[in-house]
């Protein structure tokens, strides 16, 4: 993850619309782990859209563990929203939407 952050590749479509291009540098250690939980949720689930960081929301009936999941990042997914999440600027301000 390091490398490709710090690297020149682009990073995907899913990746910069839910967290921004790069860390917001007075919480880049929570930001790191979200990205973290975000690309452990794709690999489990085997999340594969381009432009949706978790996917369609999973069927809750047929999914419970992974539907609370879904939310709890989804949840998490709206402090970094790009441009303006919380995360990157005032705390106390909202951040647009974010897409996930």
């Amino acid at each position: 993850m390091s490398d490709a952050l710090t690297g020149t590749d682009l990073l995907p479509v899913w990746f910069t619309t839910a967290l921004g291009p790069m860390a917001p540098p007075r919480r880049a250690e929570e930001w790191l782990e979200t990205a973290l939980d975000v690309l452990t949720y794709r690999v489990t689930y085997q999340v594969t859209d381009p432009v949706l960081a978790l996917g369609s929301a999973p069927d809750a009936s047929r999914y419970p563990r992974r539907t609370a999941r879904f939310k709890e990042l989804k949840r998490d997914l709206r402090n970094w929203g790009w441009p303006l999440g919380a995360g990157w600027g005032d705390p106390a301000r909202e951040g647009p939407e974010t897409i996930v």
